[in-house]
């Protein structure tokens, strides 16, 4: 069940990030007027509706995943991806919440996915470096 919820998390952790993505391959496109263009345009805001949903399922699937594998909550790769998930959500709560400009919230939650996706790699790779 652990490694079920594991391929879950990595599914999710993808699907959060294509908003970045997305977003940044349109900017770049000249031709907004494209067939690809307008796919991509079509999806952003679905992106942009699930990304909340996605994050919080994330948080609590990972938790849960963690518990599983370990049968307690210790220093450990997955430990950090969850704590830095979990800070990402409450700058985003924060930064929507108390209508905080969305440029500086930004400017903290893009730099922590970065972190995220480097904890991830480091956790698949070698879970038991700390």
């Amino acid at each position: 069940m652990s490694i079920t919820l594991a391929w879950v998390n990595v599914v999710l952790l993808i699907i959060a990030s294509l908003l970045f993505i997305t977003r940044r391959i349109f900017k770049n496109l000249g031709d907004k007027k494209s067939p690809f263009a307008q796919f991509l345009r079509k999806i952003m805001p679905l992106l942009q509706k699930i990304h909340p949903i996605i994050g919080v399922s994330f948080i609590v699937i990972s938790f849960i995943h963690g518990y599983l594998a370990l049968g307690l909550i210790t220093l450990h790769t997955g430990l950090l991806i969850w704590l830095t998930a979990l800070i990402m959500g409450t700058v985003a709560v924060v930064g929507k919440g108390f209508k905080i400009n969305q440029k500086l919230w930004l400017k903290i939650h893009r730099p922590l996915a970065l972190l995220l996706w480097a904890l991830f790699f480091l956790h698949y790779f070698n879970p038991w470096l700390i």
